[in-house]
C-alpha cells in the first residue's frame, strides 16, 4: 500500500468520526424559548414527570403543570430555553425567575424518551451562561434531597444544600407552598449553585 492510499484511508476514518460526532450533537439543540414553544411545553413538562412513577411519586405525574402565565413571564423576562429535536420541536426546557438576589429555577423538564442523553445539562449550561452574563451570582432550586435524578444530580453540576432560614422567606414560601401541593418537605431540600 503506497502513502497516499494510507493518507486517504486516514482521512476517510477521521471523516467518518467528525461525522459521527455530529450526529451525536445533532440529536438535540438548545435555544431561547419561541412564543410557539409555550403551548407545547406542558407535553415535556408532563413526560419529564413520569419518571416519578419509578419512586413511587406518581401523584407529581399526574399533578398540575406549569400555568401558561408562568411559563409566558419567564418567557418575556427572557429567562426560558428550550432542548429541541431535529424538528426543532421541544424535548426539555428550563426556566426561572430572580428571587432574593438568586436565579431561581422555577422549572427543568426533558421529556422521558430522551432523559438521560445530557439534555438536562446541556440546557443547565445554557441558562447558566446566560444568567453569568446577566450578572447573577449563584443559582437556586428545590427538590427531593436523594432522588439520583434530583438532588445528587444536581449535585454533579456543582449545587450544594443549604439552610432555608439563611436564604430567606421567599424560600421558605416556595417548601411551604410544596408542602400544600403533597410534597413531603422532609425529603425536600433548597440547593445552590454559585457561579
Amino acid at each position: 500500500m503506497d502513502s497516499l492510499s494510507i493518507l486517504a484511508m486516514a482521512a476517510a476514518a477521521v471523516q467518518q468520526r467528525e461525522s459521527e460526532s455530529l450526529k451525536t450533537t445533532a440529536e438535540f439543540s438548545i435555544r431561547r424559548a419561541q412564543s410557539w414553544d409555550l403551548p407545547l411545553l406542558e407535553y415535556v413538562e408532563r413526560s419529564a414527570a413520569e419518571i416519578f412513577r419509578t419512586v413511587n411519586l406518581g401523584f407529581l405525574a399526574d399533578g398540575e403543570t406549569l400555568a401558561p402565565e408562568v411559563l409566558e413571564a419567564m418567557y418575556q423576562a427572557d429567562h426560558l430555553w428550550v432542548a429541541t429535536n431535529r424538528f426543532d420541536q421541544p424535548i426539555g426546557f428550563i426556566g426561572g425567575e430572580y428571587l432574593s438576589g438568586n436565579f431561581h429555577i422555577v422549572e427543568i423538564s426533558v421529556a422521558r424518551e430522551f432523559q438521560g442523553k445530557g439534555i438536562g445539562k446541556a440546557l443547565m449550561t445554557a441558562m447558566v451562561e446566560h444568567v453569568s452574563r446577566e450578572g447573577y451570582k449563584s443559582v437556586t432550586l428545590t427538590t427531593y434531597r436523594n432522588l439520583g435524578f434530583n438532588g445528587p444530580w444536581y449535585s454533579r453540576l456543582g449545587f450544594f444544600e443549604v439552610n432555608p432560614h439563611d436564604m430567606g422567606r421567599e424560600y421558605l414560601d416556595i417548601l411551604a407552598s410544596e408542602t400544600q401541593h403533597g410534597l413531603d418537605v422532609r425529603s425536600r431540600c433548597v440547593m445552590r449553585k454559585i457561579l
